[in-house]
């Protein structure tokens, strides 16, 4: 199983937000998979997983061409799965009413209206938003820049929202979700 699978069964945040580091590291080697070779040998413990792992690259690369996001943008899956997520959203708030969700969302709301107001409005939904912000996060971790306290805040109330999403996703996708009403 490839990291990106492993990370799909387990938690659909941290899998688009690998996915999204991905699509940009093959922009980066100009979508040469042989320069990934010291990449992927760095956290696979076998020659297996070293082949399973190229493999995923491969395809990769082939969907971002098929896709037309070679240069910029996001393969369709993950607006695919941005929906879904969207959707459980709302179904957890107006049809599920789960209260801890409810209470996560109400905490991060007013962190997801600033973001969205210093961003133009560029996201389409509050998923989306907590998605962007936590990948731009980390692409600020990576360049080892600060952040403020108000925005390490902000990011933790969208990291719960998202941590609790990912959890219902998980149960949904196992058949395991259930949809009574409070």
């Amino acid at each position: 199983m490839s990291l990106a699978a492993k990370k799909l069964k387990e938690n659909v945040s941290e899998y688009i937000i690998f996915l999204w580091q991905m699509e940009d590291l093959l922009r980066a080697v100009q979508f040469d998979a042989n320069a990934l070779d010291d990449f992927i040998s760095s956290y696979t413990p076998s020659e297996d997983a070293f082949d399973t792992e190229k493999q995923w690259f491969a395809e990769l690369m082939s969907t971002m061409r098929r896709d037309g996001v070679e240069q910029r943008g996001h393969i369709s899956e993950i607006h695919e799965i941005i929906f879904e997520l969207n959707y459980l959203h709302n179904t957890l708030l107006n049809v599920v009413k789960d209260k801890s969700y409810a209470e996560s969302y109400r905490l991060a709301q007013p962190n997801i209206k600033e973001y969205i107001s210093r961003t133009d409005g560029k996201s389409t939904n509050d998923i989306e938003v907590c998605l962007t912000a936590l990948y731009g996060l980390l692409v600020l971790r990576l360049r080892k820049e600060q952040v403020s306290d108000a925005t390490a805040q902000a990011m933790q109330s969208f990291a719960q929202l998202m941590a609790k999403l990912s959890m219902h996703y998980r149960l949904m996708k196992q058949g395991e979700f259930n949809f009574s009403l409070n």
